[in-house]
């Protein structure tokens, strides 16, 4: 009842069905000038600013939201999408209908729709060039894309673009942008602002991502606020490759401190595969994040916990750029001395050679693409715009829901993601350094053995042991029951002398080789087609 809301007039009716967080209901109460004593449901809010300011105005929203308005005096419907896709919007039109859900699953099951396979969708799925904000697994069914509105009249649908990011070249000094970020990263993670919770969880890996979240919270959590923090751990694993995955020692700065309640669990007791039915039941069609085991354990132990609300720093890197658009862009514009400057100290620091790193980021990125869009404001663009985000925030939001947990995404909020693109390119990689200006604006706050690591885990080392062990028996299931439709896609022959291969050498395949996803990928999709789409129904 609190999400919905009916609004009657002498002349106009609507109906609101609305989601929004609780930092900005306040920005909303303020924007409207409501009196502290009024009490407005989100709908209330929604259909007031949009009245009064215009779907434009949906853009002061710095969160995830869902706003739906049936509009009956002009017979027409509207579904608005969050700027990154926090929320999902899927639909399905038949004749003079329209159908609306948060999930895809939901519509899917409907007994009374039909569904034929999107032969496209199967395709890019398996090739790994699944770009469409909107494509699903049917024909039938699609979504809102990110930032884009639903239009329902005339039994026609139009998708159309509300708001956009804002991009603008107004000259800041250094260091008023490294402060400018440090400030709004203290603003995105204050989530408890204006609510009651006072257990408040955190994904947490040790790289610097997740450990900016957790420590810039710890400065500012009041007195009665408990923190909880859920970490993968591989200390059991081969002791050739472990230091390569477990990250407990970088952990350990922020686990040891006496104001966390730290649940670190061993990351090699479960995987994906091996519980896969459970993951397609929940989401409902074809997925790829082979590493969803460790968010379901966390999930798992939040909920035992008690904890409703869960953090993640998911994709800072995304958000905040590593900044080597950047270095194309020196490229392009002929300013040769910089570039060779910022490589050989991107080469000290990372100590591998200038060749190496000049191929990596310069000639495997030379287009003409790339040379027509040499901003690297607008390279940063494009990489925030990526349908990986939203794809990636569905999967996790579903099995969230399926915990009762409600999931924060800081680096994804409006302000923070807009602030980035605008920054200083010079100052998101340089000398030497990636993310420069997030290691300086989390100077003093995230431990400096943290803030100033070079390095990464590399998660394909798990996934490849995970699929000897665990998932062994369920990949094999699926290759020796193809289905029909796969096989005239890849050939599944060569792919399956490629796992027996990676059976005998896990290690050969768990670094720069598409041989594992393509093994994930082939094996959920296979096992979906063969649950809903037998031969029977081809």
């Amino acid at each position: 009842n609190i999400n919905e809301f009916i609004k009657k007039t002498s002349d106009k009716k609507f109906l609101i069905l609305a989601f929004i967080c609780p930092e900005d209901r306040a920005k909303l109460r303020q924007i409207l000038k409501i009196p502290d004593g009024d009490i407005k449901t989100d709908p209330e809010l929604l259909l007031d600013l949009y009245l009064k300011h215009g779907e434009d105005q949906l853009k002061i929203l710095s969160h995830g939201f869902v706003f739906i308005m049936v509009d009956y005096h002009n017979k027409t419907v509207k579904a608005f999408r969050d700027h990154i896709g926090i929320k999902n919007i899927c639909y399905y039109q038949s004749d003079n209908t329209i159908y609306l859900s948060s999930s895809f699953k939901n519509l899917f099951k409907l007994s009374h729709l039909s569904h034929t396979l999107n032969q496209d969708k199967l395709n890019h799925f398996l090739k790994f060039n699944d770009v469409s904000p909107s494509d699903t697994f049917t024909n039938e069914i699609k979504k809102v894309p990110p930032m884009k509105a639903l239009k329902f009249c005339e039994d026609k649908i139009n998708i159309y673009k509300y708001s956009n990011y804002e991009i603008n070249r107004s000259p800041v000094p250094h260091l008023n942008q490294i402060k400018g970020l440090k400030k709004l990263l203290m603003q995105s993670v204050a989530i408890e602002k204006f609510s009651n919770h006072s257990r408040i969880g955190f994904l947490f890996s040790g790289g610097i991502d997740s450990s900016t979240i957790i420590s810039f919270f710890r400065k500012q959590k009041r007195a009665y606020e408990e923190i909880f923090s859920f970490s993968a751990q591989y200390k059991h694993i081969d002791q050739n490759i472990k230091h390569l995955i477990d990250e407990s020692e970088f952990q350990n700065e922020i686990l040891k401190l006496n104001d966390i309640n730290g649940f670190p669990f061993n990351g090699e007791d479960e995987s994906t595969l091996s519980n896969l039915e459970f993951y397609l039941e929940i989401i409902g069609q074809p997925f790829f994040f082979p590493n969803l085991y460790l968010t379901n354990r966390a999930f798992n132990i939040a909920n035992e916990n008690n904890v409703s609300i869960v953090m993640n720093g998911n994709d800072g890197d995304g958000v905040v750029s590593h900044g080597y658009e950047y270095l194309l862009e020196l490229f392009f514009s002929l300013r040769w001395i910089r570039l060779y400057r910022e490589i050989n100290a991107t080469s000290k620091t990372r100590q591998q050679s200038k060749r190496f790193i000049f191929n990596l980021i310069i000639l495997k990125n030379i287009s003409f693409h790339s040379f027509i869009k040499r901003s690297s404001r607008k390279k940063h663009l494009e990489v925030v715009l990526s349908n990986n985000h939203n794809k990636a925030i569905e999967i996790q939001t579903l099995l969230a829901d399926h915990y009762g947990i409600e999931e924060r995404y800081p680096f994804y909020n409006r302000d923070v993601i807009e602030y980035c693109i605008n920054v200083s390119p010079e100052l998101k990689n340089k000398n030497g350094q990636s993310r420069f200006i997030l290691k300086e604006a989390i100077r003093g706050i995230v431990p400096e053995k943290i803030r100033t690591r070079t390095t990464k885990s590399n998660l394909g080392h798990a996934l490849c042991i995970g699929y000897t062990n665990k998932d062994r028996a369920v990949i094999q299931e699926q290759f020796s029951e193809p289905h029909a439709l796969i096989k005239d896609i890849i050939d599944i022959e060569n792919l399956q002398k490629s796992w027996n291969s990676l059976l005998q050498n896990p290690r050969k395949y768990s670094t720069r080789s598409q041989i594992p996803s393509q093994i994930f990928s082939y094996t959920v999709l296979n096992k979906w087609l063969n649950m809903h789409f037998n031969e029977s129904r081809n």
